[in-house]
């Protein structure tokens, strides 16, 4: 009867040993699959802050070359001369 008790009670403090490595190797991946996660929502984080940041940086397209078909008032005190003598030439090359 002695052999069965032992028994008993070593195969008790097996599973208990064997519940606990489980339980930690289990939060272990737990904790790295979430570290993994913050990473990459940081990293998305970054990238669209480089695309934010490239977008503000590209330079802007002053009214006289966007609008190179327009008409110009040359009456217009606010016209800019030097971007209709430009637009001028522009149009001659093209």
């Amino acid at each position: 009867m002695s052999t069965v008790n032992v028994l008993r009670y070593s195969g008790l403090a097996l599973g208990l040993l064997f519940g606990l490595k489980n339980d930690l190797s289990l939060k272990s991946a737990a904790s790295k699959k979430e570290e993994q996660r913050a990473y990459e929502a940081k990293m998305k984080l970054v990238e669209e802050a480089k695309a934010e940041y490239a977008k503000s940086k590209e330079p802007v397209k002053s009214e006289a070359e966007s609008g190179r078909g327009k008409e110009v008032n040359l009456e217009d005190p606010n016209v800019d001369f030097a971007a209709v003598i430009l637009q001028a030439v522009d149009s001659m090359k093209s």
